[in-house]
């Protein structure tokens, strides 16, 4: 881990990471990463670290561990037609307090996101507040706190309208009708990655 954290340093060039994420679980034993984890903030390399694509199981078993609480978020695969966390997942981290990181929150999938820019009630949405789909779906995964997103920015105008999408209030019928139109799931579903 700490060969590959000190390429990672040197490609960016800079001294030190705020966030570093175990992005899968691999092979090794969660609680030698969780070591290593907390021996490279102890070396100053990084200032704190986080899980990803771990799932309710994942999570239970890392907060079992000494250090486990030190862990400051997951990121998992969430957005309007992926919202298979919002069963047990989201709940238990909300419990937590722990943030969960959206990634892919624009469904990237080009038959997915293609499907979902032409959806009719998006698009009503994104008319009636003057933005883009891509806005509204945004938005949606930041409706409530304890969600960060990444979402791509190919330059300078997309990564700005990616930051006013943050502005976006959805009215409570909005909500209900997005709801509707996108259920949450009703029992548990398989961890969703891409």
């Amino acid at each position: 881990m700490e060969r590959s954290l000190d390429q990672s340093l040197r490609r960016v060039g800079t001294d030190y990471f705020d966030l570093y994420l175990l992005h899968w679980r691999g092979t090794v034993p969660l609680a030698e990463t969780v070591t290593e984890l907390e021996r490279m903030v102890a070396k100053g390399k990084i200032r704190s670290w986080g899980v990803s694509n771990f799932d309710v199981a994942d999570l239970e078993e890392l907060w079992r561990l000494p250090a486990g609480q030190h862990c400051v978020a997951n990121e998992d695969l969430y957005n309007l037609d992926e919202r298979g966390i919002e069963f047990d997942l989201l709940p238990l981290m909300k419990k937590h307090a722990l943030p969960l990181i959206a990634y892919s929150p624009l469904a990237q999938a080009d038959t997915i996101a293609g499907r979902l820019s032409s959806d009719p009630l998006l698009q009503e949405l994104a008319t009636n507040h003057q933005v883009s789909v891509y806005q509204i779906m945004l938005a949606w995964t930041l409706r409530h706190g304890g969600v960060l997103t990444i979402s791509k920015a190919g330059n300078h105008t997309h990564a700005i309208a990616n930051v006013e999408a943050g502005d976006i209030s959805f009215t409570p019928d909005e909500l209900d009708a997005l709801a509707k139109h996108f259920p949450k799931p009703t029992s548990k579903q398989p961890l969703a990655t891409i």
